[in-house]
């Protein structure tokens, strides 16, 4: 399936197709919306406005994220488990009951065997060989864990070893969980639960709380067809619009769509927002936290703050999902890239499951123990902080191009006074950024940026990664390096047939990259291969001769070769 613009729409309208069968046939009933405010990418300056359904657009969005992982939380019958067992009918084509098959239900006494994997009986009896036998759930690309937290913490670890390294282990043998989507649902009011970890739950990229149906609701939900009586009709009501590779594809779409500066600004100032303090690392503090006196006297302590309301920080995993799910949520909606708007609406639904917050802020009205509500409200007050930091940004703009005199520091410690982020980091390294060998380093790479000069910053960076004493050489070799990708970047989608006679020449003009090139001949594989100012992504979706491969090509020098000899490849078998 190889994919050109218009077929990217097809993929895209397919997607939104499902999200409408699901409403239009009433599979799954909520009447609560995810709204998304963008730019399209056929141009125009007017922002539209697109409309999900909170719980199943949730859902949808987590199959559009590479390996990705949710958390529905909800009462028992609100339909969690069958709307995923629907879902994936729709995404990947497979039968109900093939998804059905593959689910973990959770209960305390699932063992590992019953989990992940047994042996198989003959040979171990005959022989003595151990021949693993892999459990569906581990092999199957839609994974289902049914009530994860009646899972023990021994149980638990163990998913937790899948979503942290993608791989299971079992006796001998080593299976990589590669590709998949994974949902997990849990009822918190549950009786014989077990809790479920920090660590555990920050491996889950994105959650959603499935609250109980208005009366409005529950109308369209009982004048539906019984489905005990008559089941689903898989050909009409369940279609298979998707496939696991169509899924493949978009994932390599979706990473492709790019996040403007303000949004890449605003992800990392929110995850700051829920986890800065000016005295301790809260990750590092357990006795002393915001609910035991660590605020008390805090010139930053008033009732605006963000800081002082949460226990449990986010981790930088966190920005990295809610940059992940921002791409696909902006690839969904047809936005040309990912803004504030954007990022704004996915956030409560990253964030919430992970923290920890003051039990008495929390409590109060008109929150009353919503945690998701308590987030909305939390990434609200943090982008009112965000847009007041509009002038600080400005300078730490100017300082990094160069450009900024000494006396704008001055300026800069005066917003800190009000501002947290901009006293913990802004300051110290505004100071930084007005050195000498720092401002003529940057000047020297923003003219050959603008000359689109490869062999100049080629030569800018060897000195960078050569030279310890540059003041804030880890961000100049980042810009430098990005430039490079930047300048260098060259896609190619081509097909699976195709690939099987490239990747051969690859590997003799470069004998380096030969085991892992190798690898992506047993597809679906995405691979990564760097060497010296050269970076070679690998995404190959299926192994039919017309499955989609797509190629980036991005570095140094090196990467200009093997440009200019991947086209001249190509062109030579159309």
């Amino acid at each position: 399936m190889l994919v050109m613009p218009g077929s990217t729409e097809e993929l895209r309208r397919k997607v939104q197709e499902v999200i409408t069968t699901i409403e239009s046939h009433g599979l799954f009933v909520h009447s609560r919306d995810l709204v998304i405010r963008y730019r399209p990418q056929s141009g125009g300056n007017r922002a539209k406005t697109f409309r999900l359904p909170l719980i199943a657009g949730t859902c949808v969005i987590n199959a559009l994220v590479p390996r990705s992982a949710m958390l529905l939380v909800g009462g028992h019958g609100g339909g969690k488990t069958t709307l995923i067992k629907l879902l994936g009918r729709m995404m990947t084509g497979k039968s109900i009951r093939e998804i059905e098959d593959a689910i973990l239900r959770g209960h305390p006494q699932l063992t590992e065997e019953k989990m992940v994997a047994t042996l198989r009986p003959g040979p171990l009896m005959k022989e003595g060989l151990e021949v693993v036998v892999w459990r569906k759930f581990v092999t199957d690309f839609w994974k289902i864990v049914d009530e994860v937290n009646r899972l023990t913490p021994h149980a638990q670890n163990i998913l937790l070893s899948m979503l942290a390294e993608g791989e299971l282990k079992y006796y001998d043998e080593v299976k990589r969980c590669e590709e998949y989507c994974l949902y997990a649902t849990m009822n918190p009011t549950d009786s014989g639960t077990f809790e479920l970890a920090p660590p555990f739950l920050d491996r889950f990229g994105i959650a959603v709380p499935i609250t109980m149906p208005t009366i409005n609701d529950l109308e369209t939900i009982l004048s539906t067809r019984d489905e005990r009586l008559f089941g689903y009709d898989e050909l009409w009501q369940v279609p298979a619009i998707l496939t696991e590779e169509d899924l493949l594809t978009i994932w390599n779409l979706a990473d492709k769509v790019p996040v403007s500066p303000e949004a890449s600004e605003y992800i990392r100032a929110l995850v700051r927002e829920f986890g800065a303090c000016i005295r301790v690392d809260k990750s590092q503090s357990e006795d002393l936290t915001v609910e035991t006196g660590l605020c008390d006297g805090c010139h930053y302590n008033t009732a605006k703050s963000v800081c002082n309301k949460v226990v449990i920080p986010l981790s930088v995993r966190a920005a990295k999902d809610l940059n992940r799910y921002s791409k696909a949520t902006a690839w969904l909606v047809g936005a040309d890239s990912v803004t504030v708007e954007i990022v704004k609406s996915i956030a409560p639904l990253v964030f919430w499951h992970r923290t920890r917050y003051v039990r008495d802020e929390i409590s109060k009205a008109p929150f009353y123990g919503d945690r998701f509500l308590f987030t909305e409200r939390l990434v609200e007050r943090a982008t009112a902080r965000f847009a007041a930091r509009e002038p600080a940004m400005k300078i730490m703009s100017r300082l990094r191009a160069g450009e900024a005199s000494k006396s704008e520091i001055e300026e800069l410690e005066a917003i800190a006074k009000s501002d947290l982020l901009v006293r913990l980091d802004y300051v110290a390294f505004a100071k930084q950024l007005t050195k000498s060998a720092y401002t003529k380093m940057i000047h020297r790479i923003d003219r050959a940026i603008g000359k689109r000069n490869v062999k100049e910053l080629s030569e800018i960076l060897r000195e960078l990664m050569a030279d310890t004493a540059i003041p804030n050489r880890g961000m100049l070799v980042g810009k430098v390096s990005e430039a490079l990708h930047r300048i260098t970047l060259t896609q190619f989608t081509l097909t699976f047939d195709q690939w099987q006679e490239l990747w051969t020449s690859i590997s003799i003009k470069f004998p380096r990259m030969t085991p892992i090139l190798k690898e992506t001949l047993r597809p679906p594989k995405r691979r990564v291969v760097r060497t010296d100012q050269l970076t070679l992504v690998v995404y190959v979706t299926g192994d039919s001769p017309d499955s989609a491969v797509f190629l980036e090509v991005s570095g140094g020098e090196p990467a200009v070769e093997l440009k200019q000899m991947i086209e001249k490849s190509l062109s030579s078998t159309r």
